[in-house]
């Protein structure tokens, strides 16, 4: 259920920081709390990856051999340790950063941060590759705000090709899911990749 959590606790992260925006002090401070306890959850997974047993979880059972699910797997700890380590630091300097600039929607700003990082770790999460591709979708939508955050005519302008470049990349990740369940059977990630479990 840890892998579950680590999701979980930045996307309740979100919407009290958009519940809490009109009290600055309050919004940021779930911004702070939710980075802490976010790290907490995936540093507590840690032990049992380093003894070979990996947390995971299925969530949806969508056609034999498709699924959504999560497992943390000794690269996706790796990942996840180090972008939660970091949503505390940049925490800390996006509100000197947003408060000393004065910047302009700063709750939109918090909860689309929060809500990127629920989606890495879905991403470091992922057991196979529906749930990568699903996870990386919500990723680059969540980012897209913070892209465009100025919404300056540059700031929407390079909004714009951010999302016909990584929309692109989602749907060669799909055509490539596609074919590597036709080749496979299976979009589970397996050591050895999918093509020695196809051979085997």
């Amino acid at each position: 259920i840890q892998p579950v959590l680590a999701l979980l606790v930045p996307l309740l992260a979100t919407l009290l920081i958009i519940i809490s925006g009109r009290w600055p002090n309050i919004r940021e401070s779930w911004t702070i709390i939710g980075s802490v306890v976010m790290f907490g959850v995936v540093f507590s997974m840690l032990s049992a990856v380093l003894d070979g047993r990996y947390p995971g979880i299925g969530l949806i059972d969508i056609a034999p051999g498709i699924s959504l699910a999560l497992k943390a797997d000794a690269a996706g700890i790796i990942f996840g340790l180090s972008a939660s380590a970091l949503w505390i630091l940049t925490s800390i300097y996006s509100i000197g950063y947003m408060r000393g600039t004065s910047e302009k929607k700063q709750t939109r700003y918090y909860a689309c941060f929060a809500l990127c990082l629920s989606a890495t770790m879905g991403i470091a999460f992922s057991a196979n590759l529906l749930t990568f591709v699903l996870f990386y979708e919500i990723l680059t939508i969540a980012t897209y705000p913070l892209v465009i955050h100025k919404e300056t005519p540059e700031a929407i302008k390079a909004g714009r090709k951010y999302l016909a470049y990584l929309l692109t990349g989602g749907v060669a990740l799909i055509l490539a899911a596609v074919l590597t369940y036709q080749y496979t059977g299976t979009l589970d990630f397996t050591a050895g990749g999918f093509l020695d479990k196809a051979a085997g």
